[in-house]
């Protein structure tokens, strides 16, 4: 019986850990280039690419997609190393969070191989993620809209 209840608590102790990445994105492609014009589509879904600000070392790049009047704001980038990529997201991850602690729901853990951060506050929504050295990171003022916009985003 000892036996038994111990197996149990593992296997529910490693479900709990196990958590869902949020909208999958550990299982969509990798991105692969430079070119983020070509990487982000000029179409996602019913989604429809404008007011693009193209990536540079050191900036990020951002882009606007819209559906009717709802709209979805991405910053864009992507680091040189995996040393660069965990300063980049550092960087990332405390400028969102500055004073909103409250509003995260879900995060990575600290030495997963893909990191993710979604937080959900009164007036918007934010989610970014990793893709080995690329990041992605979209806010919106309504989860329903990145739901629907994270159905067809390839990355």
């Amino acid at each position: 019986m000892r036996k038994f209840s111990l197996i149990f608590l593992m296997l529910l102790s490693g479900a709990i850990f196990a958590q869902s990445i949020p909208y999958n994105v550990n299982k969509k492609k990798f991105p692969l280039g430079d070119e983020f014009r070509k990487i982000l589509p000029l179409k996602v879904g019913s989604w429809n690419r404008y007011a693009f600000h193209d990536f540079i070392p050191g900036e990020d790049g951002n882009v606007y997609y819209e559906n009717g009047k709802k709209e979805i704001y991405m910053l864009f980038g992507k680091g040189v190393t995996s040393a660069d990529m965990n300063i980049i997201w550092t960087k990332l991850y405390d400028s969102v969070t500055e004073d909103k602690i409250s509003d995260i729901k879900k995060k990575s853990p600290q030495n997963g191989s893909i990191k993710y951060l979604e937080m959900q506050g009164k007036k918007s929504y934010l989610f970014a993620w990793s893709r080995n050295l690329y990041y992605f990171c979209i806010s919106t003022k309504d989860k329903a809209d990145a739901d629907d916009f994270m159905k067809s985003f390839p990355w």
